[in-house]
């Protein structure tokens, strides 16, 4: 899993795109995906057992399995935005809400950790990384 997140957030970072004009469509993918994030980190946050855990990990995992395919299309269709230097400026605002929630995300993650070994939570864990997996370049 921790491979995972360090993926999924280095892959957010790339796909950071600017309000607007010519990357419009991908502000609207990112800022979903965002969206996920804090709410998932949000219900993580409240989770007090193991079926809230799964429960929070279950939802975000519905949420990314529509979500990961647009972001994997958007990350091909603008392979220059790789290079955080080619990033116009306007994705400054973008991308101090995401250092915010990669904090958050970070502690939630102890979250899951506390709760590995009830069978439900893993199985959600499974399903969590397979709906990352659709963001990811072949």
């Amino acid at each position: 899993m921790e491979k995972t997140v360090l993926v999924v957030l280095s892959l957010f970072m790339i796909v950071l795109i600017g309000c607007g004009g010519k990357y419009s469509d991908a502000v609207e993918v990112n800022e979903s995906f965002l969206d996920a994030m804090i709410d998932y980190t949000d219900s993580l946050g409240k989770a007090d057992n193991a079926g809230k855990v799964a429960d929070a990990m279950n939802e975000f995992a519905d949420r990314m399995e529509a979500l990961g395919p647009e972001m994997k299309k958007i990350s091909e269709k603008y392979p220059e935005l790789k290079d955080p230097e080619n990033q116009p400026e306007e994705f400054k605002e973008l991308r101090q809400k995401s250092d915010e929630m990669e904090k958050n995300f970070a502690g939630s993650f102890m979250k899951t950790i506390q709760y590995m070994s009830d069978p439900e939570v893993r199985k959600a864990q499974q399903r969590f990384s397979a709906a990352m997996q659709t963001m990811m370049a072949d």
